[in-house]
């Protein structure tokens, strides 16, 4: 039976598929993989797909290209904020006395947030989405949760990834996307997830994302002699005339190659920013400057479990987000302001009261932000009442998570949610106009 206190690290693991493809292979794993034998390698991922798929009838490697998206086609930027998210401190209501009361040392006031209305300021590091406020191009949904919650990381973590509380998650509400998107294919370049793993967020029932490193490939892009007889030994054992398993070991390694290959050019391998997330987020500009088909790009980060000392670790956090979203904008190519949203989501909010520790505990609704150039300001949804909160009492949510779904699915994604929801839920308006339609 899972411990219902397994901590953020091991939640997360347990919803994410290690991803050996090449964007994080080197020759060093590469060799290492070989040395495992055919009855581990056959179920490793290996260039994006488990090789358990090339030998069932239909695959077609040619399904793997990159191609350019349409220009009416939205790019989603998914931010997982792992571990939970303290949406009271990251939204504030900074003239609620119940706000003040109880979260005592930690509360945000006028004077140290950045305001945006006479309730509420952001918080004091958000610098850059404070801007996008300004623009009208930061909408945020307060108050977002699920039924019946569970304050598991694993648990509330998987209804957020699958978008399907209270069943056993089997895939992801972006996988099921990718489902429909792709007609039951595979390609490599239409979502990835910034790591070495895939988590279930993007995995379908037949597609999946892919792993993308933060930094520059080598295997199959070093141009070294040795490693050029490496590449070249490797693709000529691709052949089906050794039986279906060698052709499926084979066929994905020279995969693997191709696909190190495609990376390098777009990736730096030197100048990329530093940082939890600006790293991760210049590489995601990249990606879609080079128009390789990506049409989902996720990054997570952490750890948001406050349980003492918040007002240090959610700091950090925030300095994070907003030099990652500083650093994106800088790389990002003008000509796709208008064709990029971004989202965030965390398996749950902080309680309303401040803990003896100086933090918080795992809570239940909270706030979630959505921004980009077609993207309609202003706040969405409702805030929980603080109002007679015990010290141990949760937060009422109202906004169905999966409302949250539907509004990005049917308002940016190009629609479907009914279907990769599993019923019909409120879309909330959050976009001005569509990907690259100018605005009204």
């Amino acid at each position: 039976m899972l411990d219902p206190d397994i901590s953020t690290g091991e939640a997360l693991a347990l919803l994410s598929q290690r991803d050996d493809h090449t964007a994080g292979l080197d020759r060093r794993r590469f060799l290492r993989l070989i040395g495992m034998g055919l009855g581990a390698g056959v179920t490793s991922a290996v260039a994006g797909a488990p090789l358990l798929s090339r030998l069932m009838p239909g695959y077609d490697a040619a399904a793997w290209a990159a191609g350019p998206i349409g220009p009416n086609d939205g790019v989603l930027v998914v931010i997982g904020m792992y571990g939970g998210n303290d949406g009271l401190n990251m939204v504030a209501p900074i003239t609620d006395p119940n706000y003040a009361t109880q979260r005592g040392s930690l509360a945000l006031t006028p004077s140290t947030s950045l305001v945006i209305d006479p309730e509420t300021g952001l918080h004091p590091n958000l610098t850059e989405l404070k801007a996008r406020w300004d623009l009208g191009q930061l909408a945020i949904v307060e108050g977002v949760g699920y039924p019946n919650p569970d304050l598991s990381h694993f648990t509330s973590m998987a209804a957020w990834m699958s978008g399907r509380p209270g069943s056993v998650p089997t895939s992801g509400w972006l996988g099921r996307w990718l489902d429909g998107y792709l007609g039951g294919n595979r390609d490599l370049f239409a979502a990835a997830s910034i790591g070495s793993s895939v988590p279930l967020t993007l995995v379908g029932a037949a597609s999946r994302g892919t792993a993308v490193p933060s930094s520059q490939p080598t295997f199959g892009a070093d141009t070294s002699n040795s490693q050029i007889r490496s590449s070249t030994a490797i693709r000529s054992m691709a052949t089906a005339n050794q039986g279906a398993w060698h052709a499926a070991i084979s066929s994905a390694f020279v995969d693997a190659l191709d696909v190190g290959k495609t990376l390098a050019p777009v990736i730096p391998s030197t100048g990329i920013a530093s940082g939890a997330m600006a790293e991760p987020l210049e590489v995601a500009a990249h990606l879609i400057n080079a128009n390789m088909g990506f049409r989902i790009i996720n990054i997570g980060w952490g750890d948001f479990d406050s349980h003492a000392s918040e007002a240090t670790m959610h700091a950090s956090r925030m300095t994070e987000l907003n030099d990652g979203v500083r650093r994106f904008y800088e790389v990002l190519g003008p000509e796709w302001t208008n064709r990029v949203t971004f989202m965030t989501f965390s398996e749950f909010g902080r309680t309303s009261w401040v803990n003896a520790g100086g933090g918080t505990d795992h809570g239940t609704a909270s706030a979630q932000l959505v921004f980009g150039a077609n993207v309609k300001g202003g706040r969405y949804g409702q805030r929980p009442s603080l109002a007679n909160i015990a010290r141990w009492q949760r937060l009422t949510h109202h906004v169905d998570l999966r409302s949250y779904y539907t509004s990005i699915l049917d308002g940016w994604m190009g629609g479907g949610a009914s279907n990769i929801l599993g019923g019909t839920f409120e879309n909330l308006g959050l976009f001005r106009a569509g990907p690259g339609q100018p605005l009204p």
